[in-house]
């Protein structure tokens, strides 16, 4: 008789968690939009600025411990010195009003005019590894760009 008093009880708890909130939520994710261009290309500038500092301050180290020659310092240091100009007019189309086709023409000139490809046979191999990183960086703009990489 206990049994049955507790029957509508039992039935009512069955309904609720049944009928209640769903085990699990379905969720759509949107996938993540692909980085515009021009953002690979603006985070790339300040990263060509910093590899530029990091190479000068490198090729001193170096040449203070005799690894590389005062001639290697002073090709890093112009090199970087004419891609700072050049990562300067870079930001500037980045920010014109230009439609992409025109600013992506820009920049492929200006990272042709850096004529960083014709520095590296002019120093020496420890110079070249100093330089590394500034290439690559050279490099991922042009690549953003659909411009030729060194």
């Amino acid at each position: 008789m206990t049994r049955i008093r507790f029957l509508p009880l039992i039935l009512l708890m069955a309904c609720i968690v049944l009928t209640g909130c769903p085990n699990s939520t379905s969720t759509t994710s949107t996938p993540a939009a692909p980085t515009p261009p021009q953002i690979t290309v603006a985070n790339s500038v300040g990263a060509f600025l910093a590899a530029c500092d990091g190479a000068v301050t490198t090729s001193i180290a170096a040449r203070d411990a005799g690894k590389v020659d005062a001639a290697d310092v002073r090709e890093i240091e112009n090199v970087c010195r004419s891609g700072a100009v050049a990562m300067k007019k870079v930001d500037a189309e980045i920010r014109s009003a230009d439609t992409w086709a025109v600013q992506r023409a820009q920049i492929v000139q200006i990272m042709a005019a850096l004529g960083l490809g014709e520095v590296k046979p002019r120093v020496s191999p420890a110079a070249q590894v100093i330089i590394a990183t500034v290439v690559l960086v050279v490099n991922q703009i042009s690549s953003a760009v659909g411009g030729p990489t060194i």
